[in-house]
């Protein structure tokens, strides 16, 4: 039987070869102090994007199969087009968010679906609204009325403020940005529904005889963590007739409601 001799480099096997103990109990203290922290200033807990993994995972997946369809990245976004004739236009949007089309009544619409909020009874997300002006049968004729009935129908929920306004313009037509905020019970039909903040940001437009919104809408804890993602389907929206025509909004809302962080002006323009 084949036994270990003894030797001043016989490590010590009460404890694991080659690991030490570590008194930790400091970094857990001030890792629970950074939790109290951050909770009392109200920042978000961090979060994994597990549908960008996912997305990942099934681009690789499909490129090893030689597959000819692969979902299209671009940097962390896919460019959104759709066979629907009415929604002619195409944008930026994050990999990992959910899109789906609706079509009624002479309505079109892109939902994209962004992630839930910490309470898990909201999911931010964008949407680009196309519907009929007057000379098509619509009940509205000008971008001013579009604005005006979009005020008028919020202002009867809860809490409504509308927080600041400009006008500019977008894909070469004249566009009205409105930001505004108003509180909604959540979950939904919930009897332990609580109230929420939600922030809204609307921008419209008309061009020829369809008008044109792109919102953007989230739990104003939410709201300027993704703000970045509406800024970005802004800046790179074009109609696919039109590819080369100026795309330009200007001036981006900067008014801040007082639990958000102020930003810089900016443009949405693109390249």
């Amino acid at each position: 039987m084949f036994a270990l001799k003894p030797t001043d480099k016989t490590p010590d096997m009460s404890i694991p070869y080659p690991f030490k103990i570590i008194d930790d109990s400091e970094l857990r203290d001030l890792l629970e102090e950074w939790e109290r922290r951050r909770r009392a200033l109200g920042i978000p807990e961090p979060r994994t994007d597990l549908a960008a993994i996912d997305l990942e995972v099934q681009r690789q997946q499909l490129q090893q199969k030689g597959a000819g369809a692969i979902p299209r990245k671009v940097g962390h976004r896919v460019v959104f087009t759709s066979a629907n004739h009415r929604l002619d236009f195409e944008f930026l949007y994050p990999a990992a968010w959910q899109v789906r089309e609706f079509d009624r009544d002479g309505h079109s619409e892109v939902f994209i679906l962004g992630p839930r909020n910490r309470e898990d009874t909201f999911s931010l997300g964008m949407t680009v609204h196309v519907f009929p002006a007057q000379e098509q049968e619509g009940k509205l004729a000008t971008v001013a009325e579009v604005v005006e009935d979009f005020v008028r129908k919020h202002r009867q929920l809860s809490d409504f403020r509308e927080i600041s306004r400009a006008q500019g313009t977008l894909v070469g037509a004249d566009a009205v940005e409105i930001e505004i905020g108003y509180t909604m019970l959540l979950p939904l039909n919930n009897p332990d529904a609580k109230d929420t903040p939600i922030v809204e940001r609307r921008i419209i437009f008309k061009k020829g005889f369809q008008f044109y919104e792109l919102t953007y809408t989230a739990v104003a804890e939410d709201y300027y963590a993704y703000l970045e993602s509406f800024q970005d389907a802004v800046r790179t929206f074009k109609f696919r007739e039109g590819r080369e025509q100026a795309r330009v909004f200007q001036p981006l809302i900067t008014l801040t409601p007082t639990y958000a962080v102020r930003e810089e002006s900016e443009e949405y323009k693109t390249d």
